[in-house]
């Protein structure tokens, strides 16, 4: 067989010292299988592929650094008695490990799960795409003198399919098989892996891949992730069955690529939504996102194409047997001005639009009929056959009556041929003599045709000019670029008339300012500067197996405090604490308890004795009547009935607080008995909601109200902690008022107004917006409050205003000063249990 195209890379397993290997986990590997000769001794003759992405992929890992190490399935089904020899040859010639799928798994996974769910979800394919039937203008053609080539066919119904993704069934079927290849992919992921090597994880087909591997590599390792599609936005994300469970597992790895910020911002939109979790910019100017202590870094950064490599396929036009082939086929038409274009037929890269719009430029420039042509190449898929099919029934039929329309049988307007494949040969050939590069895609992801069509260009006569969509990825880094919107026709039409007629020195100008990126871009580079920022993300382990878990940061690179895992299954997770931070061991805690005797046990309430339930907006509306208990109390002249107060104090603060169970309260009274333990139990909440849940348990304190009201153990009366201080809450109606009004322009969000302090909750609210309007609220009570004592806290769901000096940390210091005058001496032994942040000024 002949060599590959490049020399060999050598053995996965020997490294020189300055060599990190790249695990590179793609779908399918770049390379191309054909059946070899009876004689030879492997029975497939494999190449690497020259596919745009296969050229994108071979050159992402490369330099003195970094030596990529592939791994995929085969483009082709190889037998199973071929699988050894196929084996050893992508591993010893191509440095490649493949994954042999069964092909009943590979069709429920790849057109099953990420083609028929994941793409239309992923491409923001929705149901309003189906709504009405495409077709062309309904012109009067019976003047035109053209020559009738073919009748009209009849309509056809619309390009766009009902999405996979909204059958419930079809998510089900699938799903466990799309699982079980990342599980597969894990397993020769795990068996090749070194300490030291980055593991970068490509595309959709394998977005829970980082969770299967975590689990073993226990946070050890450099784990990354880069999608080459769109991210659809929260709206449609959200409805896939399995959102949190693909979520969960992309926070898995260190790093997430993106290729736009747009396709980021609804990923961190989506976290932000489903899993309410937080990001910021990080110091490095990455964005972060917070995910159980550790920061999952995001970046988004497009790429160009390897301009050497282009020119060296230009330097083969006239050697190469199939560019020769294909400049022969084009050669009656240099004399024209050529539109050119290369398209996969499915409905996202939008042919039929093209055509429409080409159709309507015909007809309102009858001059540009006889000098200028569309060179269209569809390239055929086996996956989505439905899509594919009425794509190509569409762009038969438009072609066919566009040259009956506005072409003869000798000069026809659009030149268009289907392929299976097109070589990157044959595509320069066709860029070379292009004068326009066309693109009209609804929806776009990586994509380097319009870099190669720049380097065919680069150094001749006339530079070319780029007509992209405005929904193409890159046209938001290729600023020299005609944008359109595609579904518009005449704005594309109107972008055909300036790129015909431009004069030559804005043309020279736009394609400079393209050509500045590829120069700068290159693929080669910009996959060094991920890897190196996957680096940052996660530095590898440098021993194997994995350590025991806890495991430190240290031993993985980062410069956080211990990790746990934590979960089973997509909830599996690594969480890192802070630096200092010692988990409880309850052992221990046991044995302390047993060997003292003056004991002070702190419970916090809401979230740890009983849960916090969020009330959504319609359950929130059925209790408004008790939205001001205490004036409806006034106004009746009477007391309200006490269970009807407490509910309106719990759906006053827009939570609802589980009731606490009789196990707990049990558990609370056995405490109470025992005349060593002095126990306590605190609220951010009113003193009448802890009087009904805990007023029965003998021997019990309370405080509420963050520390402002304390009722001892042997009292049926609240004491304020301040008595000794004036009550001074004039500030109350103000900044009651103004909360008010902000809960009036935030949906879901809520006023607490307690004895003792005002809080804006917005925790029911949308996240984003919540976020912006507690921002503004903060700033307005920070300018409003400054003559006043008092404390403005901002925590996450809530701001709330409260006296100066409040907390709990006052509050067990009093309790503190009782229990020494109580046993005369301080306690030997001090458990407080709290579930959040407003319970640690307590325990320092």
């Amino acid at each position: 067989m002949p060599p590959p195209m490049s020399p060999p890379l050598g053995s996965p397993r020997t490294n020189s010292p300055r060599e990190v290997t790249v695990v590179v986990c793609i779908n399918v590997l770049p390379l191309v299988f054909t059946r070899a000769s009876l004689t030879e001794s492997c029975p497939w003759h494999v190449e690497w592929s020259t596919s745009s992405y296969g050229l994108f992929l071979r050159n992402i890992v490369s330099g003195q650094r970094f030596k990529p190490m592939f791994i995929g399935c085969p483009e082709v089904f190889i037998p199973k008695q071929d699988e050894q020899s196929v084996r050893l040859l992508l591993l010893h010639s191509f440095n490649c490990i493949p994954v042999f799928l069964d092909t009943t798994v590979a069709h429920r996974h790849f057109q099953g799960f990420c083609k028929g769910v994941l793409w239309p979800i992923f491409h923001n394919v929705v149901d309003v795409y189906n709504s009405a039937e495409l077709k062309l203008d309904d012109f009067d053609t019976t003047s035109s003198s053209s020559s009738t080539l073919a009748s009209s066919p009849p309509p056809d119904p619309g390009v766009w399919l009902p999405p996979a993704s909204w059958n419930p069934a079809s998510q089900d079927k699938c799903w466990s098989e799309y699982c079980h290849v990342n599980r597969l992919f894990a397993k020769k992921v795990l068996e090749n892996w070194q300490p030291g090597s980055v593991i970068w994880i490509h595309d959709y087909p394998l977005l829970v891949l980082a969770s299967y591997l975590l689990r073993k590599l226990r946070g050890g390792g450099a784990l990354a992730l880069f999608m080459h599609v769109p991210f659809p936005s929260s709206e449609i994300f959200r409805t896939l069955t399995v959102r949190t469970e693909l979520l969960r597992a992309m926070l898995c790895a260190n790093h997430i690529g993106f290729l736009v910020f747009e396709h980021a911002r609804h990923f961190l939109t989506a976290c932000k939504r489903l899993l309410g979790l937080n990001y910021r910019t990080s110091h490095t100017g990455m964005l972060a996102v917070e995910y159980n202590g550790r920061l999952v870094l995001v970046t988004c950064s497009h790429c160009g194409t390897e301009l050497h490599h282009m020119r060296a396929l230009l330097g083969k036009l006239d050697s190469d047997p199939r560019a020769v082939a294909l400049q022969a086929t084009l050669a009656p038409l240099v004399h024209k001005f050529i539109f050119a274009s290369v398209d996969r037929l499915e409905g996202l890269c939008g042919v039929p639009l093209k055509l429409r719009a080409f159709d309507r430029f015909l007809h309102m420039y009858p001059h540009r009929r006889t000098d200028t042509v569309l060179v269209q190449f569809g390239i055929s898929l086996d996956c989505r056959p439905n899509d594919y099919h009425r794509t190509q029934q569409y762009v038969e039929k438009f072609v066919g009556e566009l040259n009956r329309r506005w072409g003869t049988p000798t000069h026809p307007v659009v030149v268009y041929e289907e392929r299976a494949h097109m070589q990157a040969q044959e595509r320069m050939a066709l860029w070379h003599v292009g004068h326009v590069f066309l693109d009209t895609c609804v929806r776009g992801g990586l994509s380097m045709l319009p870099f190669e069509f720049l380097a065919a260009h680069h150094g001749g006569d006339r530079p070319g000019v780029l007509v992209a969509s405005e929904f193409a990825c890159y046209s938001r880094i290729l600023n020299g670029a005609l944008l359109v919107n595609p579904w518009k026709a005449d704005d594309v039409v109107a972008a055909l008339v300036k790129a015909v007629e431009m004069p030559p020195y804005e043309m020279k100008s736009r394609f400079a300012l393209n050509f500045k990126f590829l120069l700068d871009n290159p693929v080669s580079e910009w996959g060094a500067r991920m890897l190196a920022d996957i680096q940052k993300a996660g530095v590898p382990t440098t021993s194997v197996p994995p350590p025991p878990h806890p495991t430190t940061a240290a031993s993985r690179g980062g410069s956080g405090g211990d990790c746990v895992e934590v979960g089973f299954g997509f909830d599996y997770r690594v969480v890192q604490f802070s630096p200092g931070f010692a988990a409880l061991d309850v052992d221990d805690t046991v044995k302390k308890y047993a060997t003292t005797s003056r004991r002070l046990l702190v419970f916090d309430y809401g979230g740890t004795l009983s849960w916090t339930l969020c009330l959504m907006d319609d359950e929130a509306s059925m209790y408004y009547y008790y939205r001001n208990p205490d004036d409806k109390a006034a106004a009746a002249g009477d007391e309200m009935d006490p269970a009807a107060r407490l509910a309106s104090v719990r759906k006053r603060d827009g939570q609802v607080r589980t009731p606490v169970s009789m196990e707990t309260k049990a558990s609370l009274e056995l405490l109470c008995n025992d005349p060593c333990n002095v126990v306590v139990v605190w609220s951010n909440g009113r003193r009448v909601e802890l009087d009904h849940e805990f007023g029965s348990i003998a021997g019990l304190h309370l405080i509420s109200d963050s520390g402002y009201f304390l009722r001892k153990s042997d009292s049926v009366v609240w004491e304020s902690l301040y008595a000794d201080a004036p009550d001074d809450f004039a500030w109350k109606p103000q900044v009651a008022n103004v909360v008010r009004t902000y809960v009036g322009r935030t949906n879901g969000a809520f006023a607490i107004v307690n004895e003792t302090s005002v809080t804006f909750d917005y925790h029911n609210s949308d996240p984003e917006y919540g976020e912006m309007q507690a921002a503004e609220l903060y700033e307005h009570l920070s300018q409003l409050l400054k003559k006043d004592k008092v404390a403005i806290a901002r925590g996450k769901g809530f701001v709330e205003v409260h006296r100066f000096g409040v907390n709990k940390a006052i509050a067990i210091s009093m309790v503190l000063t009782f229990c020494k005058d109580k046993a005369g001496a301080s306690p030997d032994m001090i458990l407080c249990v709290g579930d959040d942040e407003s319970d640690e000024p307590a325990f320092k």
